[in-house]
């Protein structure tokens, strides 16, 4: 800790002496209608030399803000397909609130672009701006049939949902989730529950940071921002969905949203509660080392009974000063039937050896509480943000395991478990900004504490038909986990290209104690995370964005927790108390062209973990262990192109390829095996007669590979239906997902020497869901401002 307040300390001494920062804000508007024009890209540029200031891109309802200015001259640029450019003269000069209303916007329509055949639409899917692309929502057609969340980040360049609901962007990267800004403390159970909730009428924009530059944790290798449509009128609003999903089992979804908004306090509440069943299928095919074959196939059914609730109220108590808290609680009560068989054959798959089949009835709980306590305003000349978040977590489970014969039915195996595990994260961040020279700097610190306790018991049955403690699989870990950081940064302009730079440090201290064992082990660390990016403007339409960061990974807990985590009776997984965090360097070039971009990637993730798998030829338990490898290179292309064929047809492709290098020792060779793959994936959106939109959406992974895996190609495809009502404010959405069912990962294992084995997984991907939301409320008072466009005054928004 004395290290870190060091180092902090000599990083807060660069910053400087600021003046008073000023504020734009203003609203651009169509000439004839007065409408507000949605995602006009505004830049603030050089009197002297038309540099680059700063940019930004107005909401959904044309409203745009441009703060941290320093006072002078400057011109203003508003620009947007289908409208002739504006160029504006102003003057800041620092007044009592430092805040400038523009006001109304007017902007000319031109006839010509709007008549052009093939275009990338009014409002463009993809923008870049600087370090991210921002990809438009709100009144898009190309979102118009997606369901949730999910539906429009399958179609962000680079991105993969895999069938279990797993993010990841390009590089095998698993994103951070901000909302509105601000990251999201959530257990994985809960963001997805909550991603799920989220429909596309209540999304304005997502921004996608695929190389986050220093200001953000390290633990951020990818950033994934959902800007949440803002609530401009004052009075009481709501929504409600559901959301109804068929395959073998059903799956019901079903959300609440209230708003009441005044002029100083804005209060939130969300309702959800989900019920019903998933699937999912695992199988293995084992050649083992007395020549038999065995075959594993697990079939998991989990009953659902979940509720989610969340208050929060953003209180305004002076000019430019904001206090947001929110409270929010997560209970999911399941209920899981696994059915596992093992068959095992001779080498010639005629003649039985054995079979057996094992029934695993669980209980899993898992209760999450947090609050957040947030701060945003001026001090001085300085802006601040504070973040704060108390987050518990709660998981129970029960389970009953039961071993047979499959011909006699005969007890071969009977488990208890009783598994307690408790998660408590504490967090504070500070951020404070200002102007300096030509830019803006910014520094900031943040501290978190994480404890970690985690209790399994197993309980054998034996032959005196006792149960009893099996000391060889019970658990008693915990791990505590402190970690201290500091930033500094600073982005400026030279000439027509812009800049930024970026330091931070962080300090890691954790301690993992088995108790069972006996071992504790200790680790401190420091880690140094710079980061640089830069921007040129080649055209008005063309952009080049260049970008490098350091990245760090800590393994978590189920990596750390020396114990047995099975998947099946000869099949586990055990974590490593000894491993070390992984840092990543990676390089990024952006270019983009009107509706163009192309980004390539490429980097070394130093010390990566992975788990290799240990087959024991007398016991036929395969074991997957943890340990981190030498090194991983990779790289990569992410290629997109939206087109507007007919105002009534409009597509989106987007074309990746990956390489990947990762040095691995394993039974004294060390395999350095190249892998490329690519994926091809798209849309296409269709706008019928009578309000009925359609989309078809495709995705093709070629043959790749995990490590000392290969994967096999995957592919699926998508349908969906959406029709509005009572004037939009009734939504209703058919899905229909993999319709053929061809959505499976499969790996087989490289050295048949080794290990003869493949895998397959399965999550019930196939399945049809219907959406319904209806949208109500009532509007007491509207400011001069908070006029709508078309679409969202016939959704009653």
């Amino acid at each position: 800790m004395t290290k870190f307040c060091l180092v902090f300390s000599l990083l807060i001494v660069v910053c400087f002496s600021v003046n008073a920062q000023i504020n734009i804000k203003g609203k651009t508007v169509d000439d004839k209608t007065g409408q507000g024009i949605g995602f006009v890209s505004v830049s603030l540029l050089s009197l002297k030399d038309s540099t680059l200031i700063k940019g930004q891109v107005t909401d959904t309802v044309g409203i745009f803000e441009l703060p941290g200015l320093l006072s002078g001259r400057y011109t203003l640029l508003f620009s947007s397909f289908g409208y002739s450019k504006l160029y504006r003269d102003v003057i800041l000069e620092n007044g009592p609130d430092n805040t400038i209303y523009l006001g109304d916007i007017s902007m000319t329509t031109v006839a010509s672009q709007l008549n052009e055949v093939i275009v990338s639409g009014q409002k463009p899917v993809f923008q870049r701006l600087a370090d991210r692309l921002v990809l438009n929502i709100s009144g898009n057609p190309l979102f118009t049939a997606a369901a949730n969340t999910f539906d429009i980040l399958k179609k962000i360049p680079g991105l993969r949902i895999d069938g279990d609901g797993t993010l990841q962007m390009s590089g095998g990267i698993t994103p951070g989730i901000f909302i509105d800004g601000k990251p999201v403390p959530m257990s994985p159970e809960e963001l997805q529950n909550y991603l799920a909730s989220l429909s596309p009428d209540m999304i304005a924009s997502i921004d996608i940071i695929t190389n986050p530059s220093s200001k953000y944790n390290g633990e951020y290798k990818g950033i994934i921002d959902i800007k949440l449509k803002r609530d401009l009128t004052l009075g009481w609003k709501g929504n409600i969905s559901t959301n109804i999903q068929q395959n073998e089992y059903h799956l019901a979804d079903n959300n609440l949203s209230l708003t009441y908004k005044t002029r100083k306090i804005a209060y939130t509440a969300r309702l959800g509660y989900t019920a019903g069943k998933s699937i999912y299928q695992y199988a293995a095919l084992q050649h083992l080392a007395n020549t038999n074959i065995m075959a594993t196939n697990t079939r998991v059914l989990t009953g659902n009974n979940n509720f989610n609730y969340q208050l929060g109220a953003d209180y305004s108590f002076a000019k430019g000063q904001h206090i947001e808290i929110m409270a929010r609680a997560f209970q999911a009560n399941r209920d899981i039937y696994s059915f596992n068989t093992l068959h095992t054959t001779d080498a010639t798959a005629q003649k039985l050896i054995s079979e057996t089949y094992s029934v695993n009835n669980g209980g899993p709980k898992q209760h999450t509480y947090a609050v957040n306590l947030n701060y945003s305003g001026h001090l001085g000349n300085t802006q601040l943000e504070i973040l704060s978040s108390l987050l518990k977590i709660n998981n129970r489970q029960n389970e009953d395991i039961q071993t047979k014969n499959a011909a006699t039915h005969y007890l071969l195996d009977y488990w208890k478990t009783n598994l307690e595990n408790d998660i408590l994260i504490r967090s504070v961040q500070a951020d404070l900004s200002g102007n300096a020279g030509k830019g803006k700097w910014s520094a900031g610190g943040r501290f978190a504490f994480t404890t970690t306790k985690n209790k399994l018991r197993y309980d054998t049955l034996t032959h005196a038909a006792i149960f009893a403690p099996d000391s060889s699989r019970t658990n008693n870990f915990q791990y505590d986990e402190y970690i201290s950081a500091g930033y500094v940064a600073y982005e400026g302009t030279v000439n027509k290209w812009s800049y930024g730079v970026s330091l931070r440090t962080e300090h890691t201290h954790s301690t993992g104690n088995a108790i069972s064992q006996h071992e504790l082990t200790t680790r401190d660390y420091l880690t140094w995370l710079p980061g640089f990016s830069f921007t040129f403007p080649l055209r008005p339409s063309q952009q080049l964005h260049l970008s490098y960061s350091r990245r760090m990974t800590r393994p978590n807990f189920a990596q750390l927790n020396p114990f047995r985590f099975y998947n099946s009776p000869l099949n586990y997984y055990v974590g490593n108390p000894y491993l070390l965090p992984s840092k990543t360097d990676m390089f990024t070039i952006a270019y983009t062209r009107r509706a163009l971009n192309i980004s390539v990637y490429f980097g070394r993730e130093s010390d990566p973990m992975t788990r290799y798998p240990e087959y024991d030829s007398i016991t036929n338990v395969l074991q997957y262990l943890g340990r981190n490898l030498p090194y991983n290179d990779f790289g990569g292309i992410d290629i997109s192109f939206p087109l507007t064929i007919y105002s009534w047809w409009k597509m989106n492709h987007t074309v990746s390829g990956t390489y990947k290098k990762e040095k691995t020792p394993y039974h004294g060779v060390t395999y350095a095996i190249p892998v490329f793959d690519y994926t091809i994936s798209g849309s296409q959106v269709f706008t019928l007669s009578k309000g009925i939109t359609s989309d078809i959406s495709y995705f093709y992974r070629s043959a790749g590979g995990r490590g000392l895996y290969t994967v096999k190609p995957m592919a699926s495809v998508d349908l969906g239906v959406q029709k509005s009502w009572m004037k939009g404010r009734l939504n209703s959405r058919i899905n229909y997902y993999d319709i053929f069912d061809t959505y499976f990962i499969r790996l087989k294992f490289r050295e048949k020497s080794i290990i003869d084995n493949q895998l397959q997984h399965w999550n019930g991907n196939r399945k049809m869901a219907i959406t319904l939301s209806y949208s109500f409320g009532k509007s007491t008072q509207k400011s001069k401002q908070e006029n709508k466009n078309e679409e969202e005054k016939r959704a009653g928004m």
